[in-house]
C-alpha cells in the first residue's frame, strides 16, 4: 500500500482550510452580523432612513424653529431630512427620525408643526408617529397647509436616555418619474418641542389600538 506523502497531506490540509474559509465567508454573506438599522436599509430595504449618530442635545421645554435662520438642529436629526429651507425642514424618503436627549423620565408632550407638500398626489399626507418603538398616533397633514399636532409621551417611554421619534409617510410622493424612494416627499417640519405635561390637563381617550391620541395643538 502506498503511503501518502507529506506534500500531499499539506495540500489536502490547505484545500480543506480554504473550503472552510469559503464556507465562513458564504455564511457571513447570508447571515451578516449587522445592526437592525443597517439590515433594514441595505439588505431588507424596509426603510429609507438609516440613522446616523447624533447627540440629541436638547433642553426640555424648548420650541425649535426648523426654518432657515433657526438654530442648528443637525444633532436632533438622525436621518430622513433635507434642509433647512425657508419653509422648513423637508422630509425625504418614506420615514424620518428625530432624537431628543432627556435627563430623567417624565410625562411629556411632543409638538410637531408640519406642512403637507404640494406635489401632485393625495390631498393630505398621513403620518404615523411613534416614540421609542411605541405608536403615538396617526395624523393627516393637508397639502399646502401648516398645522400643529401634539402627542402624549408617557414617562414609561422615557426610561432610556433618549426619546427617538419616528415619522412614517405611507403617502409619500415621488417628485418626478424614476426618482428613488429615498428621495420621495411628504411633509415639511417647521417647529417641534418636548414639554412636561400639565398634570391638570384632562386626559384624552386613546385611539383604538394605540397608546395615545394625536390632536391639533391648543385643543
Amino acid at each position: 500500500m502506498s503511503r501518502t506523502s507529506p506534500a500531499a497531506i499539506t495540500t489536502y490540509a490547505l484545500a480543506g482550510l480554504l473550503a472552510i474559509t469559503e464556507l465562513v465567508v458564504l455564511w457571513d454573506a447570508i447571515h451578516p452580523n449587522v445592526s437592525d438599522d443597517f439590515r433594514a436599509y441595505y439588505i431588507d430595504h424596509t426603510t429609507t432612513c438609516l440613522p446616523q449618530p447624533v447627540t440629541g442635545n436638547y433642553t426640555i421645554g424648548t420650541e425649535l424653529n426648523f426654518r432657515s435662520g433657526g438654530p442648528d438642529t443637525r444633532e436632533l436629526r438622525p436621518c430622513g431630512w433635507e434642509g433647512p429651507a425657508g419653509d422648513g425642514m423637508h422630509s425625504i424618503g418614506q420615514s424620518s427620525r428625530l432624537r431628543f436627549a432627556i435627563s430623567e423620565p417624565q410625562d411629556l408632550t411632543l409638538m410637531l408643526e408640519l406642512t403637507g407638500v404640494t406635489l401632485p398626489g393625495p390631498p393630505a399626507q398621513r403620518v404615523h408617529v411613534s416614540a421609542n418603538g411605541t405608536a403615538l398616533g396617526e395624523i393627516e397633514v393637508p397639502s399646502g397647509e401648516t398645522e400643529r399636532f401634539t402627542f402624549d409621551v408617557p414617562a414609561a417611554l422615557a426610561s432610556a436616555r433618549f426619546i427617538d421619534i419616528l415619522l412614517d409617510f405611507p403617502d409619500a410622493i415621488s417628485p418626478r418619474t424614476g426618482v428613488s424612494n429615498t428621495q420621495w416627499r411628504s411633509v415639511k417640519l417647521t417647529a417641534a418641542s418636548l414639554v412636561p405635561q400639565d398634570p391638570s390637563a384632562p386626559a384624552l381617550p386613546p385611539l383604538e389600538g394605540e397608546g395615545s391620541e394625536a390632536r391639533p395643538a391648543g385643543t
